[in-house]
């Protein structure tokens, strides 16, 4: 797997994976319903994935590399 993600792209994603997961999980009175709060959380953790792979498969698909490679 070729690193596809800039280290911007990765600590924007690490953040907003971090928001996610702490509105999904921890703190349950933001959004009372529990299925929506397990799906932000669910989309907090796949994110923080791909953000410490510095791999997004999505990425390859739609041929985006924001990685710069140096030569």
């Amino acid at each position: 797997m070729k690193k596809n993600i800039s280290r911007l792209d990765q600590l924007l994603r690490l953040g907003i994976s971090l928001v996610l997961i702490y509105i999904g999980f921890i703190d349950r009175s933001i959004i009372d319903d529990t299925l929506s709060s397990n799906i932000l959380g669910i989309i907090g953790v796949i994110n923080m994935i791909v953000a410490v792979a510095r791999y997004c498969p999505l990425y390859v698909v739609a041929d985006i590399n924001t990685c710069q490679e140096k030569k």
